[in-house]
Formats: C-alpha cells, structure tokens, sequence
C-alpha cells in the first residue's frame, strides 16, 4: 500500500516533536547539573533524559554516524592527555597495574557466576555479561558467539549507567574545591583557530570511517582517532584543541545513546533480571571501591584518582569525568587502557578457560 503525505507527515511531525522534548530535557539536566558542579554534566544529563524517553516508550535512535563521531572526539579528547607520560607510568607501576586488572577480572568472573547461577542463563551469557570491557564490544562478540546479546546487552548497559552515575557522583562529593572550580573552564567557549579545529574534526571524522571498514579492530571510531591523535602530538607535528562546545555535544551524543539502550521492551523481557543486573553493577563498583583504598595506600595517590582508575567502566566515560574533574589523568587512563586492551583482546581466551571451571561447566542450564 502507497503511503500518502498525510500519512507520512504526522509520524515525521511527532517524531519531530519527541526529538524536541528529548533534546530539551537533556539541555536542562546537563544544566541544572553544571550549576551544582557535577563533572561532565552533558553526559549524565542526556543520559538521563534518554533513559526516561525509552522506558516512556519514545524509542528514538541517535543517527549512527553522529554517534561514531562523538566517540571520534572523544578518542581526541583522550589523546591529548595521552602523552609518552602514560607509557612511562605504565612502565613505573607496571606491578600494580597488573594487580588491578587481575582483581577486576576475578570480580568480574565470581559476579559472572553469580548471574549464572541466580538468573538461570548460560555460561557464554554469563560470562560476556559480566565482563568489564568495552560495554559495545562486549554485546557486539556476545552475539558474534551466539550468546543471548539482551541478557548481555541489558547487564552491560545498566553497568555503564551505573558506573557513570557513580563516578560523577564520588567526582562532585570528593572532587577538591579548585578541581570543582576548574572543570567549568573545560566547557567555556574560548577563541581557536580555524584552521585548528578543523584539524581537530578531521582526526574525529576517522571514527566513523574506521567504524565501517576497520571491523577487525574493538571501539574502532574511538581507538583510531585517539592513536593517531597521540602519535601526531607525542611526535610534536599536530596538537589538537577541543573548545567546550564540542566537547558538550560529543557527551551529549554518548549519554543520549546509552540512555536510548534501555527500550520498554528489553526491560519488559528481560524484568526479572534487572534487580540481578543492577545488584551486579552495584557490587562490583563497590569491590573497585575498596581495591581503590588499597591502590591509593601503594602508590600515594588521592583516593579520586584511584577510584576512577580501578571502576570497570567505558573508558570515554570515565576519561570524559576523569579530565573534569582534574585528577591525575595520566595514571587515570594508563590502567583504563591497559585493562580495555587485556579485556577485549584476551576475553576469548578467558572465556575458554573459564568454562573448563568447575560451576562454569559447557552443559547449558535448563
């Protein structure tokens, strides 16, 4: 059957509409939070207002390629803080990077365990569920392995809100008054230079390019920017600029998209798991917490600064407050990166150990 424009026009109009009161919600969230202090108030405040938009049944989808920008300039953001500093620190503290990477992952597997045996799913989902790598990553192998992706996608994504609420929230109680002071000159409007921004937007468009023909490669629109970004400037020859605006926006993209996961229907399918789901977000975050007291006693660093290395979330998420909140960023996104790269690139062979555990058995539950 032919639809005709009076068909089509009020679908458009009231999709239009929604993406109005979408966007209007997020802008006021975002700012309400930034007259308090909250760090990377855009990206909480969106996706916020996403997450009240899906479970109210506006499934509305951000346009793919302008999520893989905003992941784009975050990989720039992230690259210029990631400096040949970072490899040092790796190198220095290469011990108790180790250590927090281990102790992530055994707390993941024993929450992995727990969401096996309380919600009656296989060992394949459980596993990838509870694993804390990239959250995308993670869904996008999950069905590449024929694991149930909703149970993943549902555990992985309650997480990252979680775990962005979390640190948001540690970040604007503990943060030091002129960190608090400082993050608002992160989203000033500044003067730059054309030619630099340009530059700049360049090394970001990578992202949505790298997303499409470099599928090999986990998170590529956000590692490719951000590797070459760091090569240009650790070698002196491009240094990138992000002004406010831009970065509000690229938050903005990110927090309306993982706000927009959560749709009435997975939760109505995946119901019983959520309290499971949520209570595995809730652990582990506090398991980070209490390792982070043991990180910040080794190394002499405040307590901020450890939290937001050792808390297993999307390492954009976590730089974005990172960088806000003006804690030691060097030691930030070493173990973020170093624990991204261990967890996307080792999870199969993890997994394939893991089920040859007793409690991990190939046998499916019934």
């Amino acid at each position: 059957m032919k639809l005709t424009a009076s068909a089509v026009t009020p679908s458009r109009c009231h999709q239009f509409l929604n993406w109005c009161g979408l966007l209007t919600l997020a802008a006021g969230i975002s700012q309400l939070l930034t007259l308090i202090n909250f760090p990377a108030a855009a990206l909480l405040g969106s996706m916020l207002a996403g997450v009240f938009f899906a479970i109210g049944g506006n499934e509305l989808r951000l346009w793919r390629p302008l999520f893989l920008l905003a992941q784009g300039v975050t990989g720039c953001l992230i690259a210029t803080n990631l400096t040949p500093v970072i490899l040092l620190s790796v190198m220095v503290n290469w011990p108790i990077l180790l250590l927090s990477v281990s102790a992530t992952l055994l707390f993941s597997f024993g929450i992995g365990w727990g969401i096996r045996y309380f919600g009656k799913v296989s060992a394949e989902t459980a596993i990838w569920a509870a694993m804390p790598g990239m959250s995308s990553a993670m869904v996008i192998i999950a069905y590449e392995r024929h694991a149930d992706g909703r149970v993943v996608a549902l555990v992985q994504y309650i997480r990252l809100a979680a775990v962005v609420f979390a640190v948001t929230m540690v970040s604007h109680l503990f943060a030091a008054p002129s960190a608090e002071r400082g993050g608002a000159e992160l989203f000033s409007v500044m003067p730059i230079a054309i030619s630099t921004l340009c530059g700049t937007f360049a090394l970001a468009a990578l992202g949505p390019l790298a997303a499409r023909y470099l599928t090999w490669l986990p998170a590529a629109a956000m590692m490719v920017p951000l590797m070459v970004g760091t090569v240009l400037s650790a070698g002196d020859i491009y240094h990138m600029t992000l002004p406010g605006w831009v970065l509000n926006l690229a938050f903005a993209a990110i927090g309306l998209e993982v706000g927009q996961r959560f749709t009435r229907e997975i939760l109505l399918r995946m119901v019983r798991l959520i309290p499971l789901a949520l209570l595995a977000s809730l652990v582990l975050i506090g398991m980070s917490a209490l390792f982070s007291l043991l990180l910040s006693f080794l190394i002499k660093v405040d307590l901020l600064t450890a939290f937001l290395a050792t808390v297993p979330g999307s390492i954009d998420s976590v730089a974005i407050v990172a960088i806000a909140s003006h804690v030691d960023v060097t030691f930030v996104l070493a173990l973020q990166t170093v624990r991204m790269f261990v967890v996307v690139l080792g999870a199969p062979f993890f997994v394939r150990q893991l089920r040859r555990l007793p409690g991990w058995e190939k046998e499916e539950p019934s």
